[in-house]
């Protein structure tokens, strides 16, 4: 944020003539007149959003983060997994702060992995943390629609392409020996481009989704996968 505030407080000096708008902030210029992140902005976190939505995205990424930092745990008990620049690295330290417990018995972290338990809650109605884990909130449903009361996947509606998905507790365990029964293992995207690009892959995670009436091929053929952000 400071970054972003210098570039732009340079940038009215040099729209005034005070000081020389070098080449790089004649690139960044030309970026915010097309409504486009600038290339210099781009280490913050990697988006698809045009300018002007970016721009409300990151300050309130700035927002989840700093009060996370000022009160602590206490103030956050569901978690916006699209927040994190690196999602990955928030789920593997909850892995290995499982593996420090008891019923985590010192395991690897290949060795556990993920029960994703569906909250029938608002993320505003949580008010505690979880024993393991943690609450995940803010992930979209594409080629799909949760169903609240039967708890799993079902077809969307016409021209409902994407759907939100509940809060998930991502709780740690020890690897099962059989996979479970009657789940999607729902890939999660980072956005809505699946290939992602040379810099940063797009897919992030599988999330096990109970199915429902339809096998998991069903969900296969239809593409449906979880997102972190819909632009």
């Amino acid at each position: 944020m400071r970054k972003l505030a210098h570039n732009l407080e340079t940038l009215e000096l040099g729209i005034k003539g005070i000081v020389s708008i070098s080449p790089d902030f004649e690139q960044i210029l030309i970026s915010i007149d097309a409504n486009l992140i600038p290339k210099a902005w781009s280490f913050a976190y990697f988006s698809l959003k045009p300018l002007s939505n970016w721009f409300g995205d990151l300050n309130r990424r700035y927002d989840f983060f700093r009060e996370w930092a000022t009160k602590g745990l206490g103030s956050r008990f569901h978690f916006w997994i699209g927040a994190f620049t690196y999602p990955t690295g928030f789920t593997t330290s909850l892995l290995q702060r499982f593996s420090r417990t008891t019923k985590g018995s010192n395991a690897s972290i290949d060795k556990l992995e993920f029960d994703f338990l569906p909250v029938p809650k608002e993320p505003e109605e949580i008010n505690e943390h979880p024993k393991e884990g943690a609450y995940i909130s803010g992930l979209i449903l594409d080629g799909a629609k949760w169903d609240p009361e039967k708890l799993c996947l079902v077809e969307p509606k016409v021209m409902e392409l994407i759907c939100p998905m509940p809060v998930l507790l991502f709780r740690p365990i020890v690897k099962r020996q059989k996979p479970p029964q009657n789940v999607y293992v729902c890939p999660c995207y980072y956005y809505p481009n699946r290939a992602g690009d040379v810099t940063k892959d797009s897919f992030m995670l599988n999330v096990d989704i109970k199915t429902g009436d339809h096998p998991p091929e069903f969900w296969v053929k239809r593409g449906t996968a979880l997102l972190m952000s819909t632009v």
